[in-house]
């Protein structure tokens, strides 16, 4: 049965600690296996936005999950699932553009980041099969953000307008206009 996972958050060591890399015996163990399916769980049941890192959970190992879907702040998403297990970028390609950003870590910050449009991934899924492979748009912004995690790096690290640090409610009302302003042009 899957268990909520408690986060850890802005402060705590585990969060600028380079997690352990798993082995593929290690990926395939019961325990890891038993770990993913609660990041997934936790995301989905405390609505922790679209990705968790072990880290995030209070576990040192190099593991993230995502899964991007529909959100009232951004009703257009299409939904993906994908678990990174020992992720490496191996290539980031064109310009950077901003995107908003939060992390579960640091549950009422929101600013904007700037992160590759594209980007070529190398990665290990549950069963410890060797991908490598393209991602552009939101999912390879999420990525970034999630590898990130998995090098000690908080999305706070990478900001670098600091005016535009708002709070989640700041931030939902903004999107809520935004929303509108887009429905009303329609």
């Amino acid at each position: 049965m899957p268990k909520i996972l408690r986060k850890t958050e802005f402060g705590n060591a585990i969060l600028r600690t380079i997690p352990r890399i798993l082995s593929a015996e290690e990926i395939r163990s019961e325990s890891i296996q038993q770990l993913v399916e609660d990041m997934y769980y936790t995301l989905e049941h405390r609505k922790y936005g679209v990705g968790i890192a072990a880290p995030q959970i209070g576990h040192s190992v190099s593991i993230s999950t995502i899964d991007t879907k529909p959100t009232p702040t951004r009703p257009d998403l299409v939904r993906q699932k994908l678990t990174i297990i020992n992720p490496k970028i191996t290539e980031a390609y064109g310009e950077k553009i901003e995107e908003w950003e939060g992390c579960i870590s640091g549950t009422e910050l929101y600013a904007k980041v700037p992160r590759y449009k594209r980007i070529r991934l190398w990665w290990q899924d549950e069963q410890a099969n060797i991908h490598e492979r393209d991602f552009d748009g939101f999912l390879a912004h999420v990525i970034q953000h999630e590898v990130d995690h998995l090098n000690g790096i908080l999305f706070v690290d990478k900001v670098e307008d600091t005016k535009s640090y708002t709070t989640f409610k700041e931030y939902v009302k903004m999107r809520k206009r935004e929303q509108d302003n887009i429905t009303a042009t329609k």
